[in-house]
């Protein structure tokens, strides 16, 4: 019997003399088994050393347990035993009938499902994987052979069998295979019920074919979810072998040997995918490091058809003008080549633009996209296409064009692919062709530096023009040269070297003649050289006015030719009838050239310099805008800013006259704050309603305007001086919500007008300066609140020590006043907090009535009043006190509705002056202080004098003010204001 090993685990390895004595066989039996493919084993090592895994033994030794062995029959996995007794046999399995098929257990079938089971998720290698399930089918059947066919596209293709015959490729259309695999289902055939039956496998008796279903997830063009992968033939050489359990078992291990190729596939799509990233990284290394424009597009064709697995590719560039046409291809014709030239609609390479990404197309000969190529595409035999566009940003360079001879449906992973491969060549057709221009252009300059090293070395016109002169002489033997420069339509003698003759008086006023106008003028005409034998002959030449009229002369002239355009003109005179050769034309050609490149190099060095000089005016300027910038920025005062505007401005921009004009809040008009210059008084005639003008047209639409001519210009507004030629800049002061003024500069004369170089310095200027009013808005407001009551509008506390140290220290006399309501306390009482703020707002407004333009109006405390009264004695403070108590009173006078209220209050008022009552700050506070509690103490309503106040003086000493709440009514009373106020 068979040794059993319980306690090994499932997964143990047992080498070949373990083996044999678990299964009770010679070890020989083992290796033949082995050899075979009938048993499962594992090398270890280089020397081919096996082990047996556990589970496998087990297995096995259960499949022939469960089959019937004696003399002669199949022994386990399909093995012939010897006339011998095995000492593998079945403990009770009864005898079958001899006519009656071999009865194979379910237990059999279940183990043969799981060693299939087994073999999906190792399925790497998916050939060595089919040929084990094969080999293991064959072993539990016993069938004569088993065979796993792949469909391709016209035929079954082996790819795995097991059985002393192999079965052979077969047509798509071929019997029970194209049954199995149009309808899907199992198909058992046999000789002995389908008369003309041809079997798959040579000889077969009868077989089995089940279909092998493999879901795809290929970007095919029908989307097909599932399809036939391929087909699983048993097939056995006695009649009715096969059994229905067969039929069963054929469908299980069909969707077993799926499962393995579904494993394999995503193995091999995983491998495929990081190969490409791998690749793609390669690829990008590789583009980038080629700058030569061919070498790189090989480059391209050459890693796409190894990515792709293609068999043919061209790139296609796109030239000046629209053209598209194959720069480097692989494996396509002239003929081809030539017939797609521009990819004329409907084609792939247009929809692939039209998309911008890859597009692709099976039976290219027959897609709709390909019908306007379609007998150059099957002229050249190709299946499949696919193009792929390269842009830089919004710019076509070209189309990467991919083809496949079989039909190769472009999968989702291989469109990314391609997609991101094209991204790359994009980039670097760019840059070769970046490097390409460049390598030209260094040929070229260095070409020129090589043949026109003296010319290249100026960079003045006339420069130029002398040194061709003089240099020609080495050239060409001539009695005469002159260089022309074209500027418009004018030919300009730039240089000109008479040595003989008539030649030697010239004059540049004789030679300046017009493009089209005599032989020079015909020249730059028509850009081409002339060799005039006998120029007094040709009927295009004219005598220059003061020379003679017949004169043997013969003459050489050439073009200056840059980029296709006249330049000028070099001419050359000599004596004589046919004194010029052609090899001389040919050599002031060359030498026109290379004088037109000097004279191009000329002008780009003028611009150059124009344009340096115009930077650094812009740099300077804008360096002395920061400078005055911030000088404005730092003035906190309005008029100072307008000033310092006027001032510093003409220092940046030259002008004759400059103005500033705000809006007036009140009617909404211009309202001149300044002007300066020669026609400073027209610009502070204030605007009228209605009236029209460039300022008034700047603001209403907040922009800035260049006026170069005043005349010119419908919107500037002629003044009383009449029409005037000068040029005009008006811009915009903008405030918080929008334009609130406008700053106007105007240059007379008709030379040297407002550029656009100043006109941007003035709005920059402009700028600024609106930054400077508005930072010094907020600050006067800012400070405006901060000295000024917020109930009675007047000034507060705070500021009245402020000016009493002032006036102190100005050592100027001047008088105080203390003002004490008596009882207001009875209208809070009575009326209410909101009442006592109108009535203290009354009051206030009645002070300030009372006093002088130049008095100053304090809020000293809760009802308590100041007045500081400029070079005022004594004598005058009693007057002012006076009107003071007699306007408090006329407040709550009867008639008045704080009468109908039933309020009547006085004020008790103390004066003092400056310096008689006290030389400090302190001290005159405090006499106004005593002289006011005296006139309240005497009765309220009443004036005291410091000198009635000094009876307390030891007594006394100064009080702080009632304290100011803040007010209870939401708004201020009528007739506050939010300036600081004076009396009237």
């Amino acid at each position: 019997m068979p040794t059993t090993l319980t306690h090994r685990p499932i997964d143990a390895t047992l080498s070949v003399m373990k083996a044999a004595r678990l299964l009770g066989v010679h070890p020989n039996t083992i290796r033949a088994w082995s050899d075979q493919g009938r048993l499962r084993y594992y090398r270890i090592n280089a020397r081919g050393d096996r082990r047996y895994r556990l589970g496998d033994l087990q297995r096995f030794l259960a499949a022939a347990e469960t089959s019937p062995l004696s003399t002669g029959t199949v022994g386990p996995a399909g093995a012939r035993t010897s006339g011998r007794p095995s000492r593998m046999r079945a403990l009770s399995t009864p005898s079958p009938r001899p006519d009656a098929p071999p009865v194979r257990p379910r237990a059999a079938d279940v183990s043969v499902l799981a060693e299939l089971a087994e073999l999906a998720p190792l399925a790497r290698d998916l050939d060595a994987t089919l040929a084990q399930s094969a080999h293991t089918l064959r072993h539990a059947l016993g069938v004569e052979a088993v065979a796993i066919l792949e469909r391709r596209t016209d035929a079954f293709v082996v790819r795995a069998s097991a059985g002393s015959r192999r079965p052979i490729d077969r047509p798509i259309t071929f019997g029970a295979l194209a049954r199995a695999n149009r309808r899907g289902e199992v198909v058992v055939s046999s000789a002995a019920s389908q008369p003309g039956w041809l079997p798959i496998v040579a000889r077969a008796e009868s077989e089995i074919v089940a279909p092998i279903a493999v879901g795809v997830g290929a970007a095919t063009n029908d989307d097909e979810a599932d399809v036939g992968w391929g087909l699983l033939v048993f097939s056995s050489d006695e009649p009715g072998r096969l059994t229905p359990d067969d039929t069963e078992l054929a469908v299980a291990a069909a969707r077993l040997i799926a499962a393995s190729i579904r494993t394999a596939q995503l193995a091999e799509d995983l491998a495929r995918q990081a190969h490409r990233a791998d690749a793609l990284r390669r690829v990008s290394s590789d583009l980038g490091s080629r700058l030569q424009l061919d070498e790189m597009l090989g480059s391209v064709i050459d890693h796409s058809l190894h990515l792709f697995e293609a068999d043919r590719a061209a790139v296609f560039l796109q030239r000046p003008g629209g053209r598209v046409e194959a720069v480097v291809s692989r494996g396509l014709s002239d003929a081809y080549l030539a017939a797609v030239r521009n990819f004329p609609r409907p084609s792939i390479a247009s929809a692939a633009v039209e998309a911008r990404r890859p597009e692709w197309a099976v039976d290219y000969a027959n897609d709709a996209r390909g019908t306007s190529m379609r007998e150059a595409v099957v002229r050249e035999g190709f299946d499949t296409a696919c193009c792929a566009p390269l842009f830089d940003g919004p710019d076509l360079l070209g189309l990467l064009m991919v083809y496949h001879d079989r039909r190769h449906p472009w999968d989702a992973d291989e469109l990314v692919t391609l997609e991101a491969f094209a991204q790359h060549a994009a980039l670097a057709v760019k840059t070769a062709q970046d490097y390409t221009q460049m390598a030209t252009w260094a040929a070229q300059l260095q070409s020129i530096q090589q043949l026109g090293a003296r010319l290249a070395r100026l960079a003045d016109v006339r420069e130029i023009g002398h040194a061709i002169a003089t240099e020609l002489r080495q050239l060409i033997d001539y009695h005469n040269v002159r260089v022309y420069r074209l500027y418009g339509d004018n030919l300009v003698p730039v240089a000109m070297h008479g040595q003989v003759g008539e030649y030697v008086d010239e004059t540049p006023e004789q030679l300046r003649v017009k493009v089209g106008e005599g032989i020079t003028g015909w020249v730059a005409a028509h850009k081409i050289a002339q060799n005039l034998r006998d120029a007094d002959a040709d009927p295009r030449t004219q005598t220059i006015p003061g020379t003679e009229d017949s004169l043997d002369e013969s003459m050489l002239l050439a073009p200056m030719l840059y980029e296709d355009e006249v330049l000028g003109v070099v001419v050359l005179s000599k004596l004589g009838l046919d004194q010029f050769r052609d090899d001389d034309l040919r050599l002031l050609v060359i030498y026109a050239s290379f004088a037109a490149q000097a004279m191009a190099n000329a002008d780009v060095t003028e611009r150059l310099r124009a344009q340096s000089a115009a930077l650094e005016r812009q740099l300077n300027g804008q360096r002395a805008l920061l400078q005055i910038t911030e000088s404005i920025l730092s003035t906190l005062d309005p008029n100072d800013v307008l000033e310092q505007v006027t001032e510093r401005l003409a220092t940046l921009v030259r002008y004759d006259t400059i103005a500033i004009e705000v809006v007036d809040r009140t009617s909404g008009l211009l309202r001149p704050l300044t002007a300066r210059g020669v026609h400073a008084a027209e610009f502070l005639m204030p605007w009228e309603p209605g009236e029209t003008g460039l300022a008034p047209w700047v603001l209403a639409h907040n922009e800035p305007a260049l006026v170069p001519d005043e005349l010119a210009d419908g919107r500037v507004f002629q003044g009383p001086s009449g029409a005037v030629a000068g040029s005009l800049i008006c811009v915009p002061l903008r405030g918080r919500e929008g334009a609130n003024g406008v700053l106007t500069l105007e240059r007379l004369g008709d030379e040297n007008r407002f550029g656009d170089d100043e006109f941007e310095l003035v709005k920059l200027f402009a700028a600024q300066v609106s930054i400077a009013l508005q930072n010094a808005e907020r600050h006067s407001a800012v400070e405006i609140r901060a000295r000024t009551d917020d109930l009675t509008g007047l000034l507060n506390h705070g500021t009245f020590q402020e000016w009493l140290v002032r006036s102190v220290a100005s050592a100027e006399p001047f008088s105080l006043v203390m003002v004490d309501l008596d009882q207001f306390k009875s209208v809070n009482d009575a009326l209410g907090h909101q009442a006592g703020d109108r009535f203290l707002g009354a009051v206030a407004k009645a002070i300030v009535s009372a006093g002088r333009e130049s008095d100053h109006v304090f809020r000293y405390g809760g009802d308590e009043f100041v007045l500081l009264l400029p070079r005022t004695d004594s004598d005058g403070a009693v007057g002012v006190a006076e009107r003071v108590r007699g306007a408090i009173d006329a407040v709550g006078a009867a008639g008045t509705s704080w009468a109908a209220g039933g309020i009547r209050v006085s004020a008790s008022i103390g004066l003092a002056t400056f310096p008689a009552d006290g030389g400090t700050p302190a001290e005159i506070l405090l006499s106004a202080d005593r002289a006011c509690f005296v006139a309240k103490r005497a009765g309220r309503g009443r004036i005291a004098t410091a000198a009635e106040g000094l009876a307390l003086a030891a007594e006394f000493s100064l009080k702080e003010p009632t304290p100011v709440d803040p007010p209870s009514a939401t708004h201020a009373p009528a007739g506050s204001t939010a300036e600081p106020t004076v009396a009237a």
